[in-house]
């Protein structure tokens, strides 16, 4: 085919997930006809078409030749292009171009669009995008219809520049009445569960409910609360996984910012967040509320509401692609988990040179983890510690600038919440791997997030900034997800108001524990009580208001996790981390069960297997995961040479706002990739006891541990299984409170 046709209809129609495209994204060919779409092939072009025919239907054309926007994209890769294909000609038939997701990187220019084709990092070139860039373009004739004519390998700024194939847009676009009249054979209409098209899975979402249906009757109490609070002064609003944290933070953002625009007041509101795929929701729940007045509010000029993850802010002003620079990431998991693999090379590299010199004067701690294995366990807990060193650390107290300044972090007192690190040559070797790190990263011509967050700090306490804050800085903050935000992070919200004169007002949403690494707090018990999580951040006075009413899953599941609560290490350590208060709102399910087997392989048959059974009974009416949480055997588990025709794999954060919408495979990911999503079912398997390194670092290690247990099993609706090892330890003690109490029952 050169060119496939789409009419408006059976677009709709292919987001409401009604009909498959599997065969268009694996091969290129057309979908069965069904009762309520035609497709068919006309002169060598291929048409999907509603059988009801409408006037008024815009198209959309997708050229399929070999410069076209699809052609040369992996399968896995296509699938999220064409969905982004379709989700962006909708929004420029309805005149929201300008409301596209800003991880998207969307560039306008008159009458056509580019965009990133997709979000998956290619570690081979530095963690760079490298699909390209796909260009739309708005035809006007006897109709509306948007043509996507190529894939461009580089940013393109001068779309007018560019000369699409129009003989071939013509050709398509006067080929749909003759594609009409021809026969086809009708099929029964697939099932909404055959779909493999981009989805996303939310939690609750809006439910089609608008903005004053859910202030009026379906807030709690405590929601109303924060909701209806004043701007006098910061509020931190806690609460457990599914207590409804982002929809009580949305619902005011939108109220406060709908009631300046009514007063003509162009007050500035900024939504912030770790992770793309939460930027999307909240942009998702924005217009499902307020579908005027939130596309007027994201898409002004200057923009009176926007939504964005802090990476992606930094990086829009620093402009680091006027220097030819890239983020190898805009999403803060994502980001430091690239990181994380350049610093274990620049570690094993560095073990046959210089570490020979300085290992003799290093504490037997640090050795033991310099020495491990570059896949095991110890060395990932290891990876974590000195990244949060060097953004935290190094990066904010600009050591890398002089040896008056490295001298001095070599000898100098360390605070609570810092890496036990020895003076002198332990501390050496820190610096060397922090310089060769930093040497990598320009070698590629690639900025990491925490260099991009040190870039950002001090660009705020410029006088560039200062001149220009008063019309770029904002009047209200609002942030999610801020137990994933360490302490570099935290302390750009203060420089974000346009007034520096006034105390910082953020309305910020968090629960410590659902933090898989310790971004957060990571303090140890003895001096947790001496550090004040917002004075660092210096946001002034801040109120708390917590939510204990959970909406998400069965009283069953929240006595589980209420049991696994008392597992934190240090749950005591002070009011950011209080004890687990969640009060189901949901009826009654059945109890969590745990299962030991006899070996990771063992595992993975049987809660494999499980797993496809138990998506096949549910079918349309919920979704099972499987949530590995173990890093290595989640890899392990991955690279398994069968099975893989009954799941869909989610690897990142990222892609969890792409999940496929298709009910016949179950998910298979990792807690912390799928934070923020629901599932009727979850078994979350390798919960073993030798999970937890001993030595150095252990209460780190537990914390991120059980935090991961936590994340899994708080993403279950309904139905909550665990499951474990023997050759890895067998059942964690974690879960031993929680049996022997009886809210997680043993089974064999």
């Amino acid at each position: 085919m050169h060119t496939l046709v789409i009419d408006e209809t059976s677009i709709n129609a292919i987001l409401a997930c009604r009909i498959s495209l599997d065969n268009i994204v694996r091969s290129f060919d057309l979908p069965e006809s069904t009762d309520e779409i035609k497709c068919v092939i006309n002169d060598e072009n291929g048409y999907i078409l509603s059988r009801v025919k409408n006037e008024d239907d815009a198209l959309v054309v997708v050229a399929l030749d070999d410069d076209s926007p699809l052609r040369d994209l992996s399968v896995s890769s296509r699938n999220e292009a064409f969905a982004r294909i379709l989700r962006c000609t909708v929004r420029m038939l309805e005149g929201k171009s300008r409301s596209i997701p800003l991880s998207w990187r969307p560039y306008h220019s008159k009458n056509r669009l580019s965009f990133q084709a997709d979000r998956r990092l290619r570690r081979a070139v530095g963690g760079k995008t490298e699909a390209g860039r796909i260009v739309l373009e708005m035809v006007r004739g006897n109709g509306a219809a948007i043509y996507a004519f190529m894939l461009g390998s580089h940013v393109l700024q001068d779309l007018g520049a560019l000369s699409p194939d129009y003989d071939l847009f013509k050709e398509a676009t006067d080929g749909v009445n003759s594609a009409r009249g021809i026969a086809d054979s009708v099929q029964v209409a697939p099932l909404a569960s055959e779909v493999e098209l981009e989805g996303c899975l939310r939690c609750s979402g809006h439910l089609g409910l608008s903005l004053d249906e859910w202030y009026t009757s379906r807030l709690t109490e405590a929601q109303l609360k924060f909701v209806n609070a004043s701007h006098e002064k910061s509020i931190s609003l806690v609460g457990p996984a599914g207590s409804g944290k982002t929809l009580a933070l949305v619902v005011k953002c939108l109220r406060d910012a709908k009631k300046s625009l009514k007063q003509q007041q162009k007050k500035r509101f900024l939504f912030l967040s770790h992770a793309a795929s939460t930027v999307d929701e909240v942009e998702d729940m924005i217009l499902g509320m307020e579908p005027a007045i939130g596309l007027e509010l994201l898409t002004s000029d200057p923009s009176l509401l926007e939504v964005s993850t802090l990476y992606s802010l930094a990086n829009i002003q620093m402009r680091y692609n006027l220097d030819d620079l890239t983020p190898i990431s805009l999403d803060g998991y994502e980001g430091r988990s690239f990181q994380a693999e350049i610093l274990n090379s620049v570690i094993e590299e560095y073990k046959s040179g210089d570490w020979i010199v300085y290992k003799n004067n290093c504490s037997q701690p640090f050795v033991a983890y310099m020495e491990k294995d570059a896949t095991s366990l110890e060395r990932r807990f290891f990876l974590w510690e000195l990244l949060n060193e060097f953004a935290c650390v190094l990066d904010a107290d600009n050591v890398r600038s002089g040896v008056a300044q490295r001298e001095r972090y070599i000898k100098q007192s360390r605070r609570g919440w810092m890496m036990h690190l020895e003076p002198g040559d332990e501390r050496r070797v820190v610096l060397d791997l922090y310089t060769r790190f930093g040497d990598w990263l320009r070698a590629e011509k690639a900025i990491g997030c925490d260099q991009m967050i040190t870039d950002y700090l001090n660009d705020l306490d410029s006088f560039r900034w200062e001149a220009r804050r008063s019309t770029q800085g904002y009047d209200c903050v609002f942030v999610d997800e801020l137990h994933l935000f360490n302490r570099q992070e935290r302390l750009v919200l203060r420089h974000l108001f346009k007034n520096p004169d006034e105390t910082p007002v953020v309305f910020m949403a968090y629960d410590a524990k659902q933090s898989p690494r310790d971004t957060f707090l990571g303090l140890p018990n003895d001096v947790a009580h001496k550090y004040n999580l917002w004075r660092d951040a210096k946001l002034g006075p801040v109120d708390k208001i917590e939510l204990v009413d959970v909406f998400r899953y069965t009283p069953e599941i929240t006595a589980a996790l209420a049991s696994i609560d008392l597992s934190f290490p240090g749950q005591d350590l002070d009011e950011e981390w209080p004890a687990y208060s969640g009060i189901s709102q949901t009826k009654s399910g059945p109890l969590p069960t745990v299962l030991s087997l006899a070996s990771t392989k063992a595992s993975f048959s049987f809660v494999f297997k499980r797993a496809a059974e138990l998506q096949s009974s549910l079918g349309s009416k919920g979704r099972v995961a499987v949530l590995c949480v173990s890093n290595e055997l989640f890899k392990e588990h991955l690279n398994m040479p069968f099975l893989h025709e009954s799941y869909n794999a989610i690897t990142s954060r990222d892609e969890a706002s792409n999940i496929p919408r298709s009910t016949k495979k179950f998910i298979f990911s990792m807690p912390e990739f799928v934070a923020g999503l629901q599932f009727d079912t979850v078994l979350l398997m390798e919960v073993n006891e030798a999970e937890v390194p001993r030595g150095a670092y252990s209460a780190s290690a537990k914390r991120k541990f059980v935090s991961q247990i936590y994340l899994g099993a708080s993403r279950a609706e309904r139905c909550l299984e665990f499951y474990s090892s023997a050759d890895q330890g067998g059942t964690s003690s974690i879960l031993a409170q929680a049996i022997s109490t009886g809210t997680i029952v043993a089974t064999s």
